[in-house]
């Protein structure tokens, strides 16, 4: 069984949907039923923190990768949390006092250690000069303990002001500028935007047909805005009941759109 569209165009457009039937003992016959083509993906675009619109970096008709930055709010805040915070992971200051402290002190024991030996120092002053330089190299490890604490810090500023930047979850168009710079941005989205490859086309079918139209099955679109070309696409999904009320039931069908012709 083969089926055919006719009339179609892309967000929640009109189309006609022309399955191939065969009457018994007679030749197939075209049968036509309403259907919409929509985008694969819709997605309206929030932002993961709340703040003041700073600026949008794409318009509508962009066409925009995942992952790519599309707005910024404002991020002086987050900016100068990260300068701060890369100051005191790039600083080894603390930790070359403690290690000269230690040297000095480890010095100092080996010193009384051998006057001890020359009954020129006490024992008192030896094991004192030894629990200084214990000290001092636990004072080392602390200092480098804040290192890397220091550079947990920084990590977690750049997260934070990586979270002031819009970042497109998929590849698509920018269909529409929900927000303008200056705003203050909170759960409301700011950008919606649209996969056009490939489209859906959504058709509603009577429920005679049930059965008959499976997943895998081929067919042929003929876009509204040019009419008499004609596209392949195929049967993705077939609702598993229909609906009693209608006497109809639901099937999508996957239509490529690799240069976005179809808008």
């Amino acid at each position: 069984m083969s089926m055919e569209h006719r009339g179609c165009q892309c967000g929640l457009a009109i189309a006609l949907l022309v399955i191939w039937t065969t009457a018994s003992g007679a030749e197939e016959s075209p049968a036509g039923f309403d259907c919409v083509i929509n985008p694969s993906q819709m997605v309206d675009l929030g932002s993961p923190e709340s703040g003041q619109l700073r600026e949008m970096l794409v318009d509508r008709g962009d066409r925009v990768k995942a992952g790519q930055v599309v707005a910024a709010l404002d991020s002086r805040i987050e900016a100068s949390d990260l300068a701060i915070a890369s100051l005191r992971a790039e600083t080894y200051t603390e930790v070359q006092l403690r290690k000269a402290a230690f040297e000095n002190d480890r010095q100092t024991e080996e010193r009384l250690a051998a006057l001890v030996t020359s009954k020129a120092a006490s024992v008192h002053d030896r094991d004192k000069a030894t629990a200084d330089a214990d000290l001092s190299a636990w004072r080392v490890l602390k200092a480098k303990d804040e290192m890397q604490f220091h550079a947990l810090e920084l990590s977690r500023a750049r997260i934070a002001l990586d979270r002031r930047n819009i970042r497109s979850s998929i590849d698509g168009v920018v269909a529409a500028r929900l927000s303008d710079p200056g705003e203050h941005i909170d759960d409301q989205p700011v950008l919606r935007i649209v996969k056009l490859d490939p489209l859906y086309v959504e058709a509603i079918l009577p429920m005679r047909l049930f059965g008959r139209i499976k997943a895998g099955m081929s067919a042929r679109v003929v876009p509204e805005i040019a009419q008499g070309s004609s596209l392949e696409a195929s049967v993705i999904l077939v609702d598993p009941m229909g609906d009693a009320g209608s006497g109809t039931f639901g099937a999508r069908l996957e239509l490529s759109n690799p240069d976005e012709s179809i808008p």
